[in-house]
């Protein structure tokens, strides 16, 4: 599968101009464990978009829950201490991360599925606990990937 960047959910996002998301992806590699993240969202981004698009279940799921409201509202707080937002329209942004989960890891390659499950209950964490990318940025650096932290 072909490497892509974070910028390349502007094909999910349908947006002119395209959104741009490089700036996270940027920030996400320069710290320790972020460049194993990045990867792994970077090996599998094709992926994803390819099933928003193209499957009626995960399209289903990406809608209902708000995806591309999520990410347009995060794009749209392009600094580092920038908001992330919680709730939209009254969906948390953890019910949409369970749910892309598990409708991707119902549809998705078993690489895709590995991935998920080796990064979301961190991500998760972070979605609960983090308010701006700066906050996800200080979490990363104690996290390492594959290893659950206990300290919760």
């Amino acid at each position: 599968m072909k490497q892509e960047t974070l910028g390349s959910l502007r094909a999910v996002m349908e947006e002119e101009p395209p959104l741009k998301l490089e700036y996270f992806e940027r920030a996400l590699r320069g710290q320790p464990g972020g460049a194993a993240l990045a990867d792994a969202f970077a090996a599998h981004v094709e992926e994803v978009v390819t099933l928003v698009n193209r499957n009626r279940r995960v399209a289903t799921v990406w809608q209902r829950y708000h995806g591309p409201r999520f990410i347009q509202e995060a794009a749209a707080h392009r600094t580092r201490d920038g908001a992330i937002p919680k709730v939209i329209d009254g969906v948390r942004l953890e019910t949409l991360l369970l749910h892309m989960a598990d409708t991707l890891q119902r549809h998705g390659s078993p690489e895709l599925q590995q991935a998920i499950a080796d990064c979301s209950l961190q991500v998760l964490r972070w979605a609960r606990a983090c308010w701006s990318v700066d906050d996800v940025l200080r979490e990363l650096g104690a996290w390492k990937p594959n290893q659950e932290r206990t300290d919760d």
